[in-house]
């Protein structure tokens, strides 16, 4: 298992936040100096962040990117490196780096997290966060920032995550999938008051998000 022993220029890293396929988060217990798994919360990122040495590219491409774990709480526990392999649809999949990679995911109990899977599974993708759709996802689920509502006028409650559907956010009686629409989550964050934007789903599906005064 290789860790993390240099550190490139800051400029050219990048740091991103990740969400599984279940809507939780890759976090850090502090008091038993682990990995984690908990809940989404829109008011606070996790206490554990994927430092990249290049930034995520914007369409797929087959070259992984070296990324090392980082603590919001140093503890000596030692994170291995990981390859960071963009595919399809704005996921990730993580690979620990060493003389055997091995694939990081979820354990056969999914509950923790594990650096030694032997192949990936639909469930072991990672979606990466960045602080700017961080917030823009928050926004969905904390509606101190925005309106939403149906393309008929019917304002939509805040988001949750679909337990029948990866990466499936509900948003009043629509099934909405995360992967593939960040980048409408990231213009959330680049509204001006009132400003609004259509989220199209379907050809009959849709809706409007304004951000408030």
């Amino acid at each position: 298992m290789n860790t993390h022993q240099t550190t490139p220029e800051a400029s050219t890293m990048q740091t991103v936040w990740l969400l599984d396929a279940t809507g939780q988060m890759l976090g850090h217990d502090t008091l038993q100096d682990r990995i984690i798994r908990q809940p989404f919360s829109p008011r606070t990122l996790p206490g554990l962040s994927l430092q990249l040495e290049t930034p995520l590219p914007e369409k797929h491409s087959a070259s992984p990117i070296r990324a090392h774990f980082q603590k919001q709480v140093s503890l000596p526990f030692p994170l291995p490196d990981v390859d960071v392999l963009p595919t399809m649809q704005d996921l990730v999949a993580l690979r620990a780096t060493g003389d055997e990679p091995n694939w990081v995911g979820l354990a056969e109990d999914r509950r923790n997290i594990i650096f030694n899977a032997p192949k990936m599974t639909a469930t072991d993708y990672f979606l990466p966060l960045t602080k700017e759709t961080f917030l823009g996802l928050a926004m969905l689920f904390n509606r101190s920032q925005i309106y939403v509502q149906t393309e008929n006028g019917a304002p939509v409650g805040p988001a949750a995550f679909l337990p029948d559907m990866s990466f499936g956010l509900g948003l009043g009686n629509m099934a909405v999938p995360l992967a593939g629409n960040m980048s409408i989550i990231r213009q959330l964050t680049r509204l001006a008051p009132r400003e609004s934007i259509t989220w199209l789903f379907q050809e009959d599906r849709s809706l409007t998000i304004r951000r408030a005064d």
